[in-house]
C-alpha cells in the first residue's frame, strides 16, 4: 500500500486541481442518489486526497449540499473552504506553508462542467478561502485567472477580509 505524504508541493496541488477540474467536466449532472439496493451496481461517488479528518468532514459537508439539491460547484466549494480555513492543514488557506519570503500565497482554480467555465488566483495573500475568490472570477470578469495584487484588490472588491495566513504551526515547518 502506498504511504500518502501529509504535505502537497504546489505543483502536486496544482496537478490535483486539474484532475479534479477534469471530473466536473466529465460528470456536469451527476445527481446524489441514496442507494437502497447495492444490487443496482450504481454508486455515488465523491473522491478527496486529504485523508484525514478535515477531508473527511469537507466531503461530508460537500455531500450534503448535494444531497440539499445544490450545485457540484456549491458542493466543490464548500468543500475546499473546509479544508482551507483549517489552520492544522497546512497545504491551503489558513495555516498554508510561506513561501521563501516568508509569506503565505495560495493558488485556486474552479471550474463548472455546465458552462465549461473557469476561473482561478495566483499568488492570492491575506485571503483564507482562494476557492471562493476564483469561483467568482469565473462567475463576474471575463478573466480566467487574476494574479498577486489584482487577485487581492478583486477579493476585497468582493468583502474578502484580509488576515494573517501564517499559523505558528506553519511558521515552525
Amino acid at each position: 500500500m502506498k504511504k500518502i505524504k501529509k504535505s502537497i508541493s504546489r505543483r502536486s496541488f496544482l496537478q490535483s486541481s486539474a484532475g479534479m477540474g477534469a471530473g466536473i467536466l466529465l460528470f456536469p449532472s451527476v445527481n446524489p442518489v441514496t442507494i437502497q439496493n447495492r444490487s443496482t451496481g450504481l454508486r455515488p461517488l465523491i473522491i478527496t486526497s486529504h485523508t484525514n479528518e478535515t477531508g473527511h468532514k469537507a466531503m461530508e459537508l460537500g455531500w450534503e449540499v448535494l444531497t440539499k439539491g445544490g450545485s457540484a460547484v456549491d458542493a466543490v466549494e464548500r468543500a475546499a473552504n473546509t479544508i482551507e480555513l483549517d489552520p492544522e492543514d497546512t497545504s491551503v488557506g489558513y495555516g498554508g506553508l510561506p513561501n521563501e519570503n516568508g509569506v503565505v500565497q495560495l493558488d485556486a482554480s474552479f471550474m463548472d462542467g455546465k458552462t465549461y467555465s473557469a476561473g482561478a488566483v495566483a499568488c492570492l495573500e491575506r485571503i483564507k478561502t482562494p476557492a471562493s475568490v476564483a469561483r467568482l472570477v469565473m462567475q463576474h470578469t471575463d478573466h480566467v485567472l487574476l494574479t498577486g495584487q489584482g487577485a487581492l484588490d478583486f477579493a476585497k472588491a468582493w468583502g474578502f477580509r484580509e488576515e494573517d495566513l501564517l499559523t505558528e504551526k506553519a511558521r515552525k515547518i
